[in-house]
């Protein structure tokens, strides 16, 4: 029984790394989407080929998405004449005034637009908040769970940038 146990984990292990994705993350290109900002306007992600985007899934009910708010906030107007562009994404459902309110009483001057599921699917995520920073030829060079670092942030822009 013991053999037959470790020869199945064996045979599992060799499986899954088998069927595991062996391109490196800046080699995956990240999903086009278009969605509408806060004020209606439609945006493409293939608009922004050219320049580095900080794509950040969140919402105004998570708490480390509103701890993370001023730090995006920071980085996007350190590097947003040098070719940064910071897009969040927001899970919000239902009333748009109150994120439209909560975004002006944080001072948020970056771009927000309104999450679908499709998106979410195609980005698969599961949990927020969820920052992916794309290289300039629209590949996900970095992918970050949860509140994150500040300064890991910056060094993976800087050496994109």
């Amino acid at each position: 029984m013991f053999k037959k146990v470790v020869i199945v984990s064996i045979m599992t292990a060799i499986f899954m790394v088998s069927c595991t994705d062996k391109r490196k993350q800046s080699d995956i290109v990240a999903s086009d989407f278009t969605l509408q900002d806060m004020n209606g306007r439609t945006v493409q992600l293939s608009e922004y080929r050219g320049k580095v985007v900080l794509i950040d899934f969140w919402a105004t009910w998570c708490p480390p998405c509103r701890a993370a708010i001023p730090r995006i906030e920071k980085i996007h107007n350190a590097y947003k004449d040098k070719g940064l562009v910071v897009l969040a994404i927001s899970i919000d459902q239902g009333d748009w005034d109150f994120v439209k309110s909560f975004l002006k009483s944080y001072g948020v001057t970056y771009t927000v637009l309104k999450g679908t599921d499709d998106v979410l699917i195609k980005y698969r995520v599961r949990s927020i908040p969820m920052t992916l920073i794309l290289d300039k030829n629209g590949n996900i060079a970095k992918q970050y769970f949860g509140f994150g670092d500040e300064d890991e942030f910056e060094r993976s822009i800087k050496a994109i940038l």
